[in-house]
C-alpha cells in the first residue's frame, strides 16, 4: 500500500502537468485589462428653433436658448489577454442634460445607461492579413459612420451618417450583432484594407427593430480601402483613428462600400453603395463621402442619398498653441415616401484648439441648418431645428 501511495504521489503531479498541455495559457488576465473613458461636454446657444407646442396645432418658435449639456460619455474596458485575441467593451451615457428645444440633432437622455460596444477580435493570421470580430459593433460600411464620435473635426460627426445608419441597421447609433471578417496588408507606398461582414439583427420591423418578424434576411455589408502614401494605420482594428494627424501623415485614402439585405417585414430588399476619400498633406485635412441608399417594397422603389466634405488646415501660432480651422458642408436627399425624404443641409465653420491632439481638445463653431420634407432636421409638421452655436470641450482617457 504503501508503494501504491508514493507512485501516486510520484503520478499526480505528472499528470496534472500533461493536464496542463491541453489549455492555451494566457499572456496575462489582467495585465491587459485598460479602463477607458471619454467626455464631451458642450454649451450651446440655439437660435429659430420651431416646435408643435399644442396637438395638432402649428410650428411655433420658441425662445432662443443656452444649454449646457454632456454629449457624449463613454466608460469601458479593452485588454489583449492572448496574443491574438482581444476585447473592447463600452457603455454610453450621451446627451444627459439636452434641451428638448436645443437645435442639437439626437434625443434628450433622461438618466439611461446602454451598450454602445462588445465585440472581441481574433487574429486568424500570423500578419495582419485576417482577423475575425465577433459581437456588437459598427457594421464597417461608410468612414463618418465607424470613425469614433470624438474625433471628427467638425463640431459634430455629420448627420448625414445618421441617415447610412439608419437605412442600414435601423438603429442611429449603427450597430448590430454580427461577425466580421477582415484585415490590411502593405506593400510599397499601397495599403489595402478589406472587411466583410455579415449580421443578423437589423431593420426588420419598424416597431422592433431587432425582432426577426415574419421574414427575414441577413445583413451583408462590405468595404475595402486603398491608400497611397503614409498608412492610416500600421494594425487590423474596425475602429478609425482622428480626420487629423497633426502635420504628420503625407496620404490619400479611397474607400469603396456596399451593404445588402433581402426580404424582411418592411422591405423586399435594401442597397447601399458609395466611396469615401481622405487626403492628409502637411496642413491640411480633407474628407468627404458619398452614399447612395435604395430600397424596395412590393409596390415602389425609394432612394436616398447623403454626403458631406469637411477641410481643415492646421496652424501653430506658438508653444501651447495649435489651432485647426475647419469648415463641413453636409447634404441629404430622399424621395417622396422614402424612409427619409425632403432635405437635409448643414453648414458648420469653426476653430479647434487641440491641447493634446485627439485627447484634449476645445472647439468653438457656428452650425446653420435648412431643409424640407420628413427627415431629421425637419417633418415640416411638429419641428424645425435651428441654427446654434457651440463651444466643446472633448477629454479622452
Amino acid at each position: 500500500m504503501k508503494k501504491i501511495y508514493i507512485l501516486l504521489f510520484i503520478l499526480a503531479p505528472m499528470c496534472l502537468q500533461a493536464q496542463e498541455n491541453y489549455w492555451i495559457k494566457t499572456d496575462s488576465l489582467f495585465k491587459y485589462v485598460q479602463p477607458v473613458a471619454s467626455l464631451q461636454f458642450w454649451s450651446t446657444y440655439t437660435m429659430g428653433e420651431k416646435d408643435q407646442l399644442t396637438d395638432n396645432g402649428p410650428m411655433e418658435s420658441v425662445q432662443d436658448r443656452l444649454n449646457f449639456l454632456i454629449r457624449r460619455a463613454r466608460i469601458g474596458f479593452k485588454g489583449k489577454p492572448y496574443k491574438k485575441l482581444s476585447y473592447a467593451v463600452m457603455i454610453q451615457y450621451d446627451n444627459m442634460g439636452k434641451d428638448r428645444f436645443s437645435a442639437v440633432r439626437g434625443s434628450t437622455n433622461t438618466g439611461t445607461l446602454g451598450i454602445l460596444d462588445a465585440y472581441a477580435t481574433w487574429r486568424i493570421s500570423k500578419n495582419e492579413m485576417a482577423s475575425l470580430t465577433v459581437g456588437y459593433f459598427h457594421p464597417q460600411i461608410s468612414r463618418e459612420c465607424v470613425t469614433g464620435d470624438l474625433l471628427v473635426n467638425s463640431f459634430d460627426k455629420s448627420p448625414t451618417q445618421a441617415y447610412i445608419r439608419q437605412h442600414i441597421t435601423g438603429k442611429g447609433y449603427g450597430r448590430a450583432t454580427g461577425i466580421n471578417l477582415g484585415g490590411l496588408t502593405s506593400k510599397h507606398l499601397v495599403t489595402i484594407d478589406y472587411n466583410v461582414g455579415i449580421f443578423s439583427n437589423n431593420t426588420t420591423s419598424e416597431e422592433f427593430t431587432e425582432t426577426s418578424g415574419k421574414y427575414w434576411s441577413p445583413l451583408v455589408v462590405d468595404r475595402v480601402t486603398f491608400t497611397v502614401g503614409d498608412t492610416e494605420k500600421k494594425n487590423y482594428a474596425i475602429n478609425y483613428d482622428a480626420n487629423n494627424y497633426y502635420s504628420k501623415r503625407k496620404g490619400i485614402t479611397v474607400g469603396l462600400n456596399s451593404s445588402v439585405q433581402g426580404k424582411t417585414d418592411i422591405f423586399t430588399s435594401n442597397y447601399a453603395g458609395g466611396f469615401d476619400v481622405l487626403f492628409n498633406y502637411g496642413r491640411w485635412n480633407i474628407d468627404g463621402e458619398w452614399m447612395y441608399m435604395e430600397r424596395h417594397t412590393e409596390a415602389q422603389t425609394y432612394n436616398m442619398k447623403a454626403g458631406h466634405i469637411r477641410a481643415g488646415y492646421n496652424l501653430i501660432i506658438k508653444d501651447k498653441i495649435f489651432l485647426e480651422p475647419c469648415v463641413m458642408v453636409t447634404n441629404f436627399e430622399g424621395d417622396q415616401g422614402a424612409q427619409f425624404s425632403g432635405e437635409d443641409r448643414m453648414l458648420d465653420v469653426g476653430v479647434n484648439w487641440y491641447l493634446n491632439k485627439k485627447n484634449c481638445k476645445l472647439s468653438l463653431h457656428y452650425i446653420t441648418q435648412q431643409g424640407h420634407g420628413d427627415n431629421n432636421y425637419t417633418d415640416d409638421i411638429t419641428f424645425k431645428k435651428g441654427d446654434f452655436a457651440g463651444l466643446a470641450f472633448v477629454l479622452l482617457m
